[in-house]
């Protein structure tokens, strides 16, 4: 009997299907949503009570951009965050708009003037603090465990732009009247030995030749340097007041008659800086 071999078991056929990968649906993307509109405030008309001085930041130490005459329309576009300074459209700045103090400009509905950037204005100088003289510290670095001090305060010293005004030509001219104008204000100010030396305020007195008046003048100054001041008629020098302190404001009293105009000489006095630098606001009114 031949043998007949084993028949070898079959392999089970193992099929190996190829899972593809997952398809990747895309999400939708973000709409982005639009801008909140900006609501456009209108400019808030407004009047100048005495020639003022435009500056480019809200300070009486930035710089000068120009004047304003007393009793000009002028149009209110912002405010500083104390509102004691108006933005305002002023064509002959670079930016267009100027800043000048509020308390010398009249008007209403001023709840929703907006307030904006103190630089909004114009360029500042160099010293963020404005045109006194400032000694700019700079900030302490950390080097590892170690501070480094910054480089050596830098002082930056003021000069007051010339503005050409004399006694022929003064920078302010104005009569006092105890019916119509009773009081103006003058913001300016003056250096030496560099800068404009002197500023001249002219008012005469509305009335009869030769009636007696009580004028009140107020000096309100900031700077490196005391204040001088003096009176003078037809080229007459009647009284002078030779070193006001600045930072607090001073009243003269003063017995003076109508007729020929009178004149206030505004200088620095001389002290031992390199530079005295003042800038002032001078108040003159007619006493009750």
């Amino acid at each position: 009997m031949v043998p007949v071999p084993d028949t070898p078991t079959p392999t089970p056929l193992v099929i190996i299907t190829a899972t593809l990968p997952p398809t990747q649906t895309p999400r939708p993307s973000a709409t982005a949503e639009p801008p909140t509109p900006t609501v456009a405030v209108a400019p808030v008309e407004g009047q100048t009570i005495s020639q003022l001085n435009v500056r480019s930041a809200p300070s009486a130490e930035s710089n000068l951009l120009g004047s304003i005459p007393l009793a000009t329309s002028v149009q209110i576009v912002g405010k500083d965050p104390n509102s004691g300074w108006w933005l305002i459209a002023y064509p002959e700045s670079p930016t267009g708009t100027g800043w000048v103090t509020a308390q010398f400009v009249q008007a209403s509905n001023t709840q929703d003037i907006p307030v904006v950037s103190g630089n909004a204005g114009g360029t500042a100088n160099s010293a963020e603090t404005g045109n006194a003289p400032v000694a700019e510290a700079g900030p302490t670095i950390e080097a590892g465990s170690a501070a480094v001090a910054s480089p050596a305060p830098t002082m930056v010293l003021a000069t007051a732009f010339p503005d050409g005004d004399s006694t022929q030509s003064p920078a302010v001219s104005i009569t006092l009247s105890k019916s119509s104008v009773r009081s103006f204000n003058y913001s300016s100010d003056i250096s030496t030995p560099e800068g404009d030396a002197e500023d001249w305020v002219q008012f005469t007195l509305d009335g009869q030749f030769g009636q007696q008046t009580t004028v009140a003048v107020i000096l309100n100054c900031s700077g490196s340097s005391p204040l001088s001041v003096e009176l003078i008629q037809n080229t007459s020098h009647l009284q002078s007041w030779d070193e006001i302190a600045c930072g607090q404001p001073s009243q003269l009293q003063l017995y003076l008659y109508a007729g020929s105009p009178y004149y206030l000489r505004l200088t620095p006095a001389q002290g031992n800086n390199p530079i005295n630098y003042i800038a002032y606001t001078v108040t003159v009114q007619l006493s009750q």
